[in-house]
């Protein structure tokens, strides 16, 4: 498959017309230029890229031509007049449908630790009309890990009061009847949904049956107005549509009549408005209702506004780091510090925030201190060969659905804020978020175990 599946290979091949020689769809080549840069190159075979051009120059002729009925009109001619739009679509899909989950995929597949996002340089068409999509990296420092597992940890106790114990066991109880009241496998508003969405040609037909490209999408309830998403709702998981609104470009774009048309399917439904506690014992290991009981006490029980989850996260990462000193270098840092200033100018305090003296200084300090979780978190996940599937992906998204359990999960997507998503998530983003929100629970249970 093109598109990978719980990171696996993404070196995608085809039988070529012969039989006997296989051809690969897409070639992924990272190249290590320093300590903290590489380059990759993502070729996608002509083979792709022509089925993919044809079809979008047949999608343009839906449009209303002067002197042209819809069927006379030449390709030769649309090819002409729409050369540029037609490009553009074409590099849209080949970015948002193939390149960013094989590249994700094959940094993990690698074990290559990067900070930030990948950030696209250049795209260039061979004589061969290969075409072929160029990033910067940014790697992280290797770190020689130590026998963590031996290191001694405290965990931060709880409250004990006894009112905390009723908050919890009330909160279960609704939970528990709000999970029975729910559509189980029933799309609705708030849920996340997992599908796949396969490119066709005017018939209807896969172009490349490889071309199929897995996402997340969360069915916002401001945004069921929206084509798409709106789609959705009342469908099960298994259920099948066609549709011609799958679209990753500018929604101010109004090239109607010329958008490519999608087979999707609804793989899995992750609940929404409740919180699936079958899903919530997987993440934790939790064997009992005791051990689930004491779990969800961790985000109930604060001292000094901080929950004991939060408490005991920044106790491991105080110590993992403590005993594993390096350093992250200054353009990593201000790179993600571009990333925090521009989250914060979309909240309402940004100025309240801003005009405080140290300000930038915090912000600097808050780049840092990701970026020195993160690395420390990946290396440990490649090290200890921690991997990802369907339901760590389920159990990472359920965390997000309620406001309290929220804090359980405390890596994001580095590409955008996961909660105000607006459009479908690739699949292999979710995963590398997964591994590190998988890996730092991993390590807290042995820490504590």
């Amino acid at each position: 498959m093109l598109i990978i599946k719980n990171a696996v290979d993404t070196q995608s091949e085809v039988q070529s017309c012969q039989g006997a020689e296989t051809v690969k769809l897409v070639n992924v080549q990272i190249t290590q230029n320093s300590s903290h840069l590489a380059k990759a190159q993502i070729e996608i075979s002509n083979l792709v890229t022509h089925a993919v051009y044809t079809e979008i120059i047949k999608l343009f002729k839906c449009r209303h031509l002067d002197g042209f009925l819809q069927k006379d009109v030449p390709l030769d001619y649309l090819e002409e007049t729409y050369n540029q739009e037609i490009k553009q679509k074409l590099k849209s899909y080949l970015f948002s449908h193939i390149v960013v989950d094989n590249l994700i995929s094959e940094l993990m597949v690698q074990k290559i630790p990067y900070s930030n996002y990948p950030r696209l340089t250049n795209i260039k068409t061979s004589n061969e009309n290969d075409i072929s999509f160029f990033f910067d990296l940014s790697l992280t420092e290797p770190v020689d890990l130590k026998e963590w597992k031996n290191f001694a940890f405290k965990s931060p106790k709880r409250k004990r009061y006894k009112d905390l114990d009723k908050q919890v066991k009330f909160f279960l109880e609704t939970q528990t009847h709000t999970t029975t009241q729910a559509q189980t496998g029933t799309v609705e508003e708030c849920d996340w949904v997992h599908f796949s969405a396969t490119l066709l040609d005017e018939n209807q037909k896969p172009i490349f049956q490889q071309l199929t490209s897995d996402f997340w999408i969360k069915m916002q309830k401001s945004e069921l107005s929206n084509k798409f998403k709106s789609t959705f709702i009342g469908r099960k998981q298994g259920d099948t549509f066609i549709t011609n609104e799958l679209n990753f470009e500018d929604p101010s774009d109004t090239t109607n009549g010329a958008d490519p048309i999608f087979l999707i399917i609804i793989k899995s439904v992750v609940k929404g408005k409740t919180l699936s506690l079958e899903l919530f014992k997987h993440t934790f290991k939790l064997k009992n209702k005791t051990d689930l009981h004491n779990k969800i006490m961790e985000v109930f029980s604060y001292r000094n506004d901080v929950s004991q989850r939060k408490t005991i996260i920044e106790e491991v990462f105080n110590l993992l780091l403590s005993k594993h000193r390096f350093e992250i270098p200054k353009h990593l840092v201000l790179r993600r510090q571009e990333d925090i200033l521009l989250n914060l100018m979309s909240q309402p305090d940004y100025h309240v925030y801003k005009a405080q003296k140290d300000f930038l200084k915090c912000i600097e300090l808050l780049a840092e201190k990701n970026l020195k979780e993160e690395t420390i978190i990946d290396q440990i996940a490649y090290k200890e060969n921690i991997k990802v599937d369907l339901i760590d992906m389920q159990d990472y998204l359920n965390l997000l659905n309620n406001k309290r359990m929220n804090e359980f999960a405390y890596f994001r997507p580095t590409l955008e804020k996961i909660e105000d998503l607006h459009s479908p998530l690739n699949q292999s983003i979710i995963v590398h978020t997964a591994l590190r929100e998988k890996t730092l629970n991993y390590v807290i249970y042995n820490l504590t175990k």
